[in-house]
């Protein structure tokens, strides 16, 4: 990095070829307010007080507290070659106006509060040789300025226009250009990294980074603008400009320590609230005593900073790893720059050029690599971690598949054993109490059978096999209601309680109106071919009383006057019947309920409404559940 220095133009004695500045004077202003009247044709510099100065100029020093108009008169001598002439000025602060010769050659657009900012900009200007004279000639400076912002002139170099040219270049680029790219990219970064923070809000330390930066562009911001704008003073837009730069402080700090790994909660909270405090303080004090509250502050923000850096840089030497000590490098390059720019800002230094804008791009660019190279180990290990997972997927899902292939082979098998199970229990209820029924006749009364019971007695065991396979076979048994489906078995066992002087009366409610799918209607027939076949074999009843209703619910009661039995509750002693029928029960979301007693036997079935639909409900939507 070059270091920017002003050029003035001396002369030697008899090099009459290059102009030759004789004296440089100024004198404040005569106006009652101290600054010019709107219109510059009346604003004419003051006849009296006039006195010699060297440049560059910062007024204070020889009328302190003075704010308004200063003139600053230079007189310089032709070349006597006639050779063109150009000069230029480094700057003046903060607004004004030039002369040549008693013409103005050049202004800026606010010449009285609030201040155009133009403290920062060089100025080039061609003399026109018609406005020249031969000898001495005169450029006059008129400088709006104020005590507490160094109020005052900068060095004029005169010399032929290439020359000039050629510096005034230079210069623009050194405190104009540079600055509007540093700006340029300190937003660009602040956005990028607090997009990835409001992204990824775990990882603070792009937020701080990103915070940081942009309270630096407010700060920077002040080497670049022209006005005001939107403040409406000069003193508010360096009060704005000094709070923006004790929060980048604060932030810097708070960076610094996310960066290290370190949070002190106390430490930052009482930053903050001096940054809070610093702010009020400065907003409420007066014209006159900003300059000395600024300055205070600024010095006792900058032995902040300098102590954070200088202890990052103990840190980084110790214990931080290659980023840290890349970084420490480069915090290393911006103290040296700020504390330059520290000593100009109090007047020490008096060439008004400013390194901090400059050498932060190298900070910033630096922290931007640091950051950016942890996001990409971050990547890499997310990458890394995908990679595992996509294999431990992998290998799971085909463990997943060899245990479902196992467990679908085990449904299977299950399936094939529950349907033998459910087949051996419709054979039990189903043609068993026809077989028990048949040889119990057979037994009693052998030879008084006529040979048509006998024909009859297959049929019945012929219509129960095709009930079995209907069932076992087909998801449904037609359209037919519990009344059509119950009719063939109550007209078995009332004739099988006839052969046995067994009274067997039947009471049916509401069967019309209801519909059960068939492995339900199956389920039902069963529970009460096995309760009618238990009267039938151990009870010795005289009387069979069956009643089926269906209302609120479907209710099945089968009453008989025998002898009755003890229910154990057992399972490994209950028998199979009992067992499948509560089995049964189960599968049909029914209660079961039998209560015996010597000379009564009740056995009750309770099916909810919920759980079977009527034959209106049914023609209406005939894709009503299961």
């Amino acid at each position: 990095m070059l270091l920017f220095a002003p050029w003035t133009v001396a002369h030697a004695a008899g090099a009459d070829s290059m102009p030759a500045i004789v004296r440089v004077e100024a004198a404040r202003a005569q106006t009652p307010a101290g600054w010019a009247p709107p219109d510059l044709r009346d604003d004419l510099p003051p006849a009296s007080g006039w006195g010699p100065v060297a440049l560059p100029d910062i007024w204070s020093a020889r009328w302190p507290a003075f704010d308004g108009v200063v003139w600053y008169r230079l007189t310089w001598r032709r070349p006597s070659d006639g050779r063109p002439v150009a000069m230029m000025l480094d700057y003046l602060n903060m607004a004004g106006a030039i002369y040549l010769n008693g013409t103005l050659m050049r202004r800026d657009a606010d010449l009285a509060e609030p201040l155009s900012r133009e403290w920062n900009t060089p100025r080039y200007l061609l003399l026109p040789a018609a406005l020249l004279h031969d000898g001495e000639n005169t450029l006059l400076f008129r400088v709006s300025g104020m005590a507490e912002y160094q109020g005052g002139l900068g060095p004029v170099t005169l010399g032929s226009p290439m020359e000039i040219q050629a510096r005034y270049e230079r210069a623009e680029r050194m405190r104009l250009a540079s600055h509007w790219f540093s700006l340029a990219i300190s937003v660009t970064l602040s956005c990028f990294f607090l997009a990835m923070w409001l992204m990824r809000r775990r990882e603070t330390l792009y937020g701080w980074f990103g915070a940081m930066l942009l309270a630096w562009s407010a700060v920077q911001i002040n080497q670049t603008a022209t006005s005001t704008w939107p403040l409406s003073s000069t003193d508010g837009w360096e009060i704005a400009n000094t709070i923006a730069l004790l929060a980048y402080s604060a932030l810097y700090t708070i960076f610094i320590l996310r960066l290290c790994g370190r949070r002190w909660p106390r430490y930052e909270r009482a930053l903050w609230g001096a940054v809070v405090l610093a702010s009020g303080v400065l907003l409420a004090t007066p014209h006159a005593r900003v300059e000395n509250v600024r300055d205070a502050l600024v010095v006792g923000q900058a032995l902040h900073y300098f102590a954070t850096s200088l202890t990052f840089l103990v840190y980084a030497y110790r214990n931080g790893n290659t980023e840290h000590r890349i970084l420490a490098a480069c915090v290393a390059i911006f103290v040296l720059a700020g504390g330059h720019d520290l000593l100009t800002l109090l007047g020490i230094f008096r060439d008004n050029v400013y390194y901090g804008g400059l050498t932060i791009q190298i900070l910033t660019i630096c922290m931007a690599l640091v950051l950016g190279r942890r996001h990409l180990i971050n990547l890499r290990r997310i990458e890394a971690f995908n990679d595992d997972l996509t294999r431990t997927v992998e290998t799971t899902r085909r463990e997943l598949t060899e245990t479902l292939q196992r467990q679908h082979q085990l449904e299977v098998a299950h399936a094939r054993l529950g349907e033998r199970l459910s087949f051996a229990h419709n054979l039990h209820d189903g043609l068993g109490p026809t077989l028990v029924g048949s040889i119990i006749a057979l037994e009693r009364t052998p030879h008084a059978i006529p040979p048509h019971r006998f024909l009859s007695i297959l049929k019945e065991l012929r219509d129960d096999l095709r009930l079995i396979i209907d069932s076992t076979t087909s998801e449904q048994h037609g359209n037919m209601t519990l009344a059509d489906q119950i009719a063939s078995l109550r007209h078995r066992f009332t004739r099988l309680f006839e052969t046995q002087d067994a009274a067997c009366t039947w009471r049916l409610s509401g069967l019309e109106q209801c519909m059960l799918p068939s492995s339900r209607i199956l389920d039902l027939i069963r529970i009460l071919q096995e309760a009618l076949t238990n009267v039938f074999k151990h009870s010795g009843a005289s009387r069979v009383d069956v009643e089926i209703r269906a209302d609120d619910g479907l209710v099945l009661v089968v009453r008989d006057n025998g002898i009755g039995f003890v229910e154990s509750g057992d399972a490994s002693h209950a028998g199979i019947g009992m067992t499948s029928m509560r089995a049964r029960a189960s599968r049909l979301g029914a209660t079961l309920e039998v209560r015996s007693a010597p000379g009564e036997t009740v056995v009750t079935l309770t099916i909810p409404r919920t759980r079977y639909v009527s034959a209106h409900t049914a023609s209406e939507n005939p894709a009503a559940p299961d």
